[in-house]
């Protein structure tokens, strides 16, 4: 996968499980060094509360991830809390026998549709990744080269699926500026954080010209956030590393409807833990990516699947992840 920031061959994460009363629960974190999140710094942040972990009994994922917080105040390490909660949830869900999604009430019958991503490349390249899910109802394009507009149109001609755009924040304002003519007239249903996440001043321009939706991702990074994107953009991303759990993740979804926002959440080369762990909020949600797991080679068990951007939902209780192999379940509704 490449974004404007390198290309990514091989990911490093953490994998947390915790056991209790003969079920287990699993979680899972990446490393991210542009946000300063390394596979040691969450190694060492998980260790500091293997003691605590071990005498724990747990009730509620929601005071357990904030016992975690608050263990790890001196070193904030939101991505490890993301992990060990995560795994709290899964656990808690499978200790009551149901999903998340069952627990929080949502309507396994209300899914969105999951877009495909194709990441940032050559023109050649993207072409070929295309060719590779020629059919699928919406692909999620990453930009940030100066052949933006160039993959768009070439794309265009190939299917007429709508474009989801993520471009990270890497657009300046007289570039985005420049391009909103043309992305109007190529069937663009959104553009995920175009310009610089403090770029306000940049973003307030664009809605004034432009009636895409925008939806935030960098520029919103904590529920604080969230009433500084209002007036800003339509939506946003509230991916789970970035709030610090699944429950905290929860409420913040709930906080962005009530204040009118479009709401997306998705994984990024992530194992079926995070991806599984995602689709519990799917039927919550107005856009989704859970195409992570089709990225990486190595698999490590079975949730959430996808038929050509139609979510399968787990049977399995918890996030929806079961370390089985895939030729010996039956597990999907």
């Amino acid at each position: 996968m490449t974004v404007f920031r390198g290309t990514i061959s091989v990911i490093k994460a953490v994998v947390v499980e915790l056991e209790q009363d003969g079920l287990r629960g699993y979680g899972e974190a990446y490393e991210d060094l542009h946000w300063g999140v390394s596979l040691d710094s969450m190694v060492s942040a998980l260790e500091s509360c293997r003691r605590f972990t071990a005498d724990y009994a747990l009730a509620d994922p929601r005071a357990f991830g904030l016992k975690i917080e608050a263990l790890l105040k001196d070193k904030p390490n939101p991505a490890a809390v993301s992990a060990i909660e995560m795994a709290a949830c899964d656990l808690w869900g499978k200790l009551r026998n149901t999903p998340l999604y069952r627990v929080w009430r949502y309507d396994p019958r209300r899914l969105p549709l999951s877009s495909y991503t194709l990441g940032l490349d050559s023109l050649y390249r993207i072409i070929e990744k295309f060719n590779e899910q020629p059919n699928w109802p919406i692909y999620r394009i990453k930009l940030g080269a100066h052949e933006d507009m160039t993959i768009l149109r070439e794309l265009r001609k190939r299917t007429k699926s709508p474009f989801r755009l993520d471009v990270n924040g890497c657009w300046t304002k007289q570039q985005a500026l420049d391009y909103v003519d043309e992305l109007k007239t190529l069937n663009i249903e959104l553009i995920e954080q175009p310009l610089h996440p403090d770029d306000w001043d940049g973003m307030a321009r664009l809605k004034e010209v432009c009636d895409i939706p925008f939806i935030a991702d960098e520029s919103c990074r904590c529920e604080a956030d969230i009433d500084k994107c209002v007036g800003f953009f339509d939506g946003l991303n509230l991916k789970p590393v970035k709030f610090g759990g699944l429950m905290s993740t929860h409420r913040a979804l709930e906080m962005a409807r009530a204040r009118g926002f479009k709401t997306m959440i998705g994984n990024t080369i992530e194992s079926s833990i995070a991806a599984s762990a995602t689709s519990q909020f799917a039927p919550r949600l107005d856009y989704v990516y859970l195409d992570g797991p089709m990225l990486i080679d190595k698999k490590i068990g079975v949730g959430v699947q996808l038929d050509q951007g139609r979510i399968i939902m787990s049977r399995e209780n918890g996030v929806g992840f079961s370390c089985r192999t895939a030729d010996n379940r039956n597990d999907s509704i």
